[in-house]
C-alpha cells in the first residue's frame, strides 16, 4: 500500500477517516517521469515512493482495524481466511499496540463467501504470463478496453480512476501507465494479491481488496468508475450497481459492463453454452476446487476445440488455448454462484434513476474489428453524473 492511498480510503462502515500505523516499510525509486507526475497532480512524489507491506489501518473510535497484508489492505467488513491468519500472525503485538481492537465482524452480503472463493481460485491459479488475456493478446484486449471506455476522446490524464472487480490487474495497470492516471482497483477476492504480485510496482496503481457493497471511499470522489463483467456475479446487480453509482463526483462518469440475455442467443454454440450453463452452475458454484475441476473436465476438450480450430486459426489476436486457459474459461462460465443477463434499457433506467445524464448506450457504438464479438454483444452503459 502506497502512502498515497490513505488519503482515499475510509472506513467501510463508519466512512471516516482511518490511521495508519506502518510495520514494515519498503522504498520505491520514482523515475523523473514518475515524480513529475506527481507533482503535476499536485501531490509529494514521496507518498508514491514508500510503500507499507505490513501494517494496519485503525478506526479508533470503532476499536476496529484492517490489515494490510502483502502489500495490499483488507478492507472487507466480515470474517475472512486472510483476515483471521493475519490476527493469528500478530496477535501479541496487536494485543500490545492495539489493546481492545478486533478484526470488523459484519455480516457479508449474502453470498460474498461464495463469490469470494469461487473467483479466489479463478485469478489465483490465472499465472499471468503476459501472453494472453482472456481469449486474446493483451495488446488487443488493451486497445478493446481504450475503446469500450472511450478514453481517446475522454482523457482521464492526471485524474482518479477506480475500477470495480480488478481481476489479475492488467487492465488497470495498463490504463494508469498508458492514460497516465491515477487509478485504484479493487477485488473482492485474493486476485488482489496476483495483481499485486504482477502490477504492485506501477506507483500509480493501487490495489484494495474490499466489497463492491461496502466500498472504502467518500462518495464523490472519482472522475472515472468503471466495472466490467463484474455485478452480475453479485446477489443482486442493481443493489451493487446502487452502491458505486455514488462514487463518481458531479460530472464524472460510471461505465458499466454486464451480461445481456440477447448476447446469449446469437449463435448456436451460445445457445447451447447456456443452456449447459443452466443446468451445470448452480451445483458446481458450491462444490469445492477440486470437485470442481472434476466436473468441469469433460468440457476442456471442448473450449480447446473451439479456441483453437474455430477461433484462433481464423482470427488475428486471438490466442490458442492450453490446459490454463481451457481451465480459467470453463470456470468463468461454471462456477459463479451468480451470472444474472440485464438488458440495455434495464441498465438505463439505473443511471437515470440514479440522477445520470448523456447515457451512451452500447447498441449505439459502431465497433472496430478489433474488438471481440463477445464484448460488443453484451450491455454496456456509460452515463455522467448530474
Amino acid at each position: 500500500m502506497k502512502l498515497r492511498l490513505l488519503d482515499l480510503l475510509v472506513c467501510p462502515i463508519s466512512r471516516t477517516r482511518l490511521e495508519l500505523i506502518e510495520w514494515e516499510i519498503s522504498a520505491a525509486h520514482l523515475s523523473l517521469e514518475e515524480v513529475s507526475r506527481a507533482e503535476r497532480m499536485g501531490l509529494n512524489p514521496d507518498l508514491f515512493s514508500r510503500e507499507v507491506v505490513t501494517g494496519v489501518l485503525v478506526n479508533r473510535a470503532r476499536k476496529i482495524f484492517y490489515p494490510i497484508h502483502h502489500g495490499v489492505p483488507r478492507m472487507l467488513v466480515f470474517p475472512n481466511g486472510v483476515a483471521r491468519d493475519f490476527g493469528k500472525k500478530h496477535s501479541d503485538r496487536i494485543a500490545r499496540e492495539l489493546p481492545g481492537f478486533a478484526l470488523p465482524h459484519e455480516l457479508a452480503t449474502p453470498g460474498e463467501e461464495t463469490v469470494l472463493r469461487t473467483f479466489s481460485t479463478e485469478w489465483v491459479n490465472y499465472d499471468w504470463d503476459g501472453q494472453s488475456y482472456w481469449n486474446v493478446r493483451p495488446e488487443r484486449m488493451y486497445k478493446t478496453m481504450d475503446f469500450m471506455l472511450d478514453l481517446d476522446r475522454r482523457s482521464v490524464k492526471d485524474k482518479l480512476v477506480l475500477e470495480v472487480g480488478i481481476g489479475i490487474g492488467g487492465i488497470a495497470n495498463n490504463i494508469a501507465q498508458q492514460k497516465q492516471c491515477e487509478l485504484i482497483g479493487i477485488d473482492l477476492s485474493y486476485a488482489v494479491d496476483a495483481a499485486y504480485k504482477h502490477f504492485g510496482t506501477n506507483a500509480f496503481l493501487h490495489l484494495v481488496q474490499a466489497s463492491a457493497f461496502v466500498p472504502p471511499f467518500k462518495e464523490n470522489s472519482f472522475d472515472l468508475v468503471y466495472s466490467w463483467g463484474v455485478l452480475h456475479h453479485t446477489v443482486c446487480t442493481k443493489a451493487a450497481f446502487n452502491r458505486i453509482c455514488a462514487l463518481p463526483r458531479i460530472g464524472g462518469r460510471l461505465y458499466v459492463w454486464v451480461y445481456s440475455p440477447s448476447g446469449e442467443r446469437y449463435s448456436l454454440a451460445r445457445r447451447l453454452l447456456m443452456l449447459t450453463e443452466t443446468g451445470i452452475r448452480p451445483l458446481c458454484s458450491r462444490l469445492p476446487e477440486g470437485l470442481q475441476t472434476i466436473v468441469l473436465l469433460p468440457f476442456i476438450p471442448l473450449y480447446l476445440l473451439h479456441q483453437n480450430v474455430s477461433v484462433a486459426r481464423t482470427a488475428p489476436g486471438y490466442i490458442r488455448y492450453s490446459w490454463r486457459e481451457a481451465m480459467h474459461a470453463a470456470r468463468d462460465r461454471f462456477t459463479p454462484r451468480y451470472a444474472y443477463r440485464h438488458t440495455e434499457s434495464e441498465v438505463c433506467d439505473w443511471f437515470l434513476e440514479a440522477g445520470y445524464g448523456e447515457l451512451q448506450r452500447g447498441s449505439q457504438r459502431s465497433y472496430p474489428d478489433y474488438v471481440p464479438a463477445s464484448f460488443s454483444i453484451a450491455t454496456a452503459v456509460e452515463g455522467v453524473k448530474g
